[in-house]
């Protein structure tokens, strides 16, 4: 080999691996599959994760990636609820420490789930629901359920 062709290898090499540390621990590309954070993101929409935040990062609103086991994914869904408040869906809408939700309109709810009587949330526990609350399987389905801290990837951006 010439010098020429070894110094493109190391480049390849170096971007490779910066690559893979940059993916790994601070911003992935991620695909979103699937209708259910429609309006926000569509099917096949490509978006960025963050991977580097704080707990205190994650806040009603915010979109954000997780494990779940119960359907063997990644889940993409909205924080709804934060460790501390209590969750219901009555009447169609979701409530929040008895109010009712800013991020979800009143009514938007034809399926309660789990969510069906009140849960309030523990130290490291959240609730993530879908935008398109009609196509959605989030929290409120018994395989997805309450979502851990430490099944949480990063928030979308």
């Amino acid at each position: 080999m010439n010098k020429k062709t070894i110094k493109w290898l190391i480049a390849v090499a170096v971007i490779y691996i910066l690559s893979a540390i940059i993916s790994k621990h601070f911003l992935q590309l991620m695909l979103i599959q699937g209708h259910s954070m429609e309006p926000a993101y569509h099917n096949l929409q490509l978006v960025v994760l963050n991977k580097n935040f704080s707990d205190s990062d994650i806040k009603a609103g915010k979109v954000v990636a997780f494990r779940c086991s119960g359907v063997n994914a990644v889940l993409v869904k909205r924080i709804a609820a934060v460790p501390g408040q209590s969750v219901v869906i009555k009447d169609a809408t979701l409530y929040v420490d008895n109010v009712p939700s800013d991020t979800y309109p009143k009514g938007s709810f034809n399926y309660s789930g789990i969510l069906e009587s009140p849960v309030t949330l523990k130290e490291d526990e959240f609730i993530a629901i879908g935008d398109n609350t009609a196509e959605s399987i989030d929290s409120r389905h018994e395989k997805i359920g309450i979502v851990k801290r430490d099944s949480i990837l990063g928030i979308v951006y």
